[in-house]
């Protein structure tokens, strides 16, 4: 019994830390962030020659083309990171993680993220900086970290673990307003509600609220998502 009992305690405070972190800066993130430019504005000139119009079109169509194969391109290379990091956070797999996030960012297809609707769904999370939630993967706890975000309002968090049970948070999530009462489009708040941890047969368990925080979304498109939050980690994750 003192056994789980001394498991129970291992998880229970390594979980608290961990799940605030989903969402939750320092030099590195500030100079991601720095880099990301929002256009609100838009021109558009009359095109007073047919054949000035084809022309900007063309341009237009081999831009938006060659964006889309540079996305592909780094989307590719930052799976490929992931998938050989998973878990595991070093100074020098940050770097490169960071080196592919900066290529990515500025081409980001999605100028408002914190109200698009891409950004309500069910996440996979494919590499983390945040040591907590790398506790459960590197100890063998849980092979998959999962968060939902729903309604615009709605934030859940979900460590499946690998012999049953799990932990989990539940808050809320609004857009960052600025003083003047606007949004960027880029900063996400978050506030926890409360936490559970369930052992199976050993019972559930529920928790007070943890805490709060916010997550700037730098990349975001029908698949993959790119976080860097209050707590200065990275998150990286997967739609399914």
């Amino acid at each position: 019994m003192s056994v789980l009992v001394n498991l129970f305690l291992l998880v229970l405070f390594a979980s608290i830390p961990a799940v605030s972190c989903f969402s939750s800066s320092s030099l590195h993130s500030s100079k991601l962030l720095h880099q990301h430019q929002h256009t609100s504005k838009s021109t558009t000139t009359t095109q007073l020659y047919s054949s000035s119009f084809n022309l900007n079109f063309l341009d237009s169509l081999f831009s938006t083309t060659n964006n889309k194969s540079q996305i592909q391109q780094h989307k590719t290379q930052l799976y490929q990171t992931c998938q050989s990091s998973y878990g595991i956070s070093t100074p020098p797999i940050r770097t490169s993680i960071e080196s592919l996030i900066s290529q990515l960012q500025p081409l980001n297809p999605t100028p408002y993220p914190s109200t698009s609707k891409l950004l309500q769904r069910k996440w996979i999370v494919l590499w983390t900086s945040e040591k907590e939630i790398n506790f459960f993967l590197e100890k063998g706890i849980s092979t998959r970290i999962e968060q939902r975000l729903s309604d615009g309002k709605v934030l859940e968090n979900w460590i499946p673990f690998v012999r049953g049970g799990g932990f989990g948070v539940t808050g809320s999530i609004q857009p960052a307003v600025n003083d003047s009462g606007s949004s960027d489009g880029l900063r996400t708040e978050f506030k926890f509600q409360k936490a559970e941890l369930d052992i199976g047969k050993w019972g559930t368990y529920n928790f007070p609220p943890l805490g709060e925080g916010w997550f700037d979304t730098v990349y975001l498109d029908e698949e993959l998502r790119i976080d860097l939050n209050s707590r200065n980690d990275i998150l990286i994750c997967r739609g399914e």
